[in-house]
């Protein structure tokens, strides 16, 4: 995905997204407010954030005003992020991740660093990036070829296909492009973004892919054959994913995205992933380097001992 220097952006309005009822984060909002009414910025909290927590001095604002602000700041952990990105990407505000939760990945901001990057970024001092988002639609098609939506989702690391129950293994067909694959007997299969390569693909096998990448990556998950094997394939890509039915009986499958929105559906659905067409745009602070992040959250090149 595209990456750009902006200096000359400067941020007027900003909104301050939260999980909502996580109450510890309350008082960093309001201080992430205060922060940057003192640069001359304009702060807001999202009204759906503003549900879980009772802060007076920070004003609400709609969420169809959102594309009126010039920056998105998500306070808590990635996955956070990754719930505002799905809600918010179509917005086309770029978003920025303080990190208040774990790993932190995607919320590049420590609260330690978080006065002066706030500085730096409201005068224009920062960079852009723009991570690729999948739509994820599940149909039912009927012996017509009909086809019924039964669910939908945005994904911003990936789309888990599996049978929801632990080791019971479901087939797959996989087609690219309407072309036929292979067929994949296993726990499931995972369709992953760039973003989402350091994520649960990364655990099950799949390979770390730069974020700017225009890739997918498919990771079969626990295949009974060991002639199935991680494959990355374009972005702009279009995934199906079938299943095969055993005496005309539909089994549960489900269909989960960035381990947070599940579509529950069965083998007599089929699972289409593409790209969405709206990216998000990360703002990262002056001086992000993506190797570095990767060293220093998964432990790159310390010893063992």
């Amino acid at each position: 995905m595209a990456e750009s220097n902006l200096p000359n952006k400067k941020i007027k309005r900003a909104v301050i997204v939260s999980k909502v009822y996580h109450r510890p984060l309350s008082g960093a909002i309001s201080a992430v407010a205060k922060t940057l009414n003192r640069l001359g910025v304009e702060a807001f909290v999202d009204q759906n954030t503003a549900v879980g927590f009772n802060i007076e001095d920070v004003p609400i604002i709609a969420r169809r005003s959102i594309r009126d602000t010039d920056i998105i700041i998500v306070i808590g952990g990635d996955g956070s992020l990754l719930s505002a990105a799905r809600a918010l990407v179509d917005f086309e505000v770029p978003m920025l991740g303080v990190n208040r939760g774990h790993l932190g990945l995607l919320t590049d901001v420590s609260p330690n660093t978080l006065d002066d990057a706030l500085n730096k970024i409201v005068a224009g001092k920062y960079s852009t990036e723009e991570r690729m988002m999948l739509d994820v639609r599940v149909y039912r098609r009927d012996e017509d070829g009909a086809e019924e939506l039964v669910g939908q989702s945005l994904a911003m690391n990936e789309t888990v296909v599996h049978s929801g129950i632990l080791a019971h293994m479901i087939v797959c067909r996989v087609l690219i492009n309407g072309r036929f694959m292979y067929s994949l007997r296993g726990d499931g299969i995972i369709v992953g973004t760039p973003t989402g390569s350091t994520a649960y693909s990364l655990s099950a096998g799949g390979p770390i892919i730069e974020p700017h990448l225009d890739l997918l990556s498919l990771v079969p998950m626990f295949p009974q054959s060991l002639n199935c094997s991680p494959i990355v394939i374009p972005g702009k890509s279009r995934v199906e994913i079938e299943f095969a039915v055993n005496d005309d009986v539909p089994e549960w499958v489900n269909v989960n995205c960035d381990g947070q929105a599940t579509i529950r559906a069965d083998t007599k659905c089929i699972v289409c992933v593409r790209q969405h067409h709206t990216p998000l745009t990360l703002i990262h602070p002056e001086g992000y380097d993506y190797y570095s992040v990767l060293r220093q959250k998964l432990g790159w090149g310390q010893s063992l001992v």
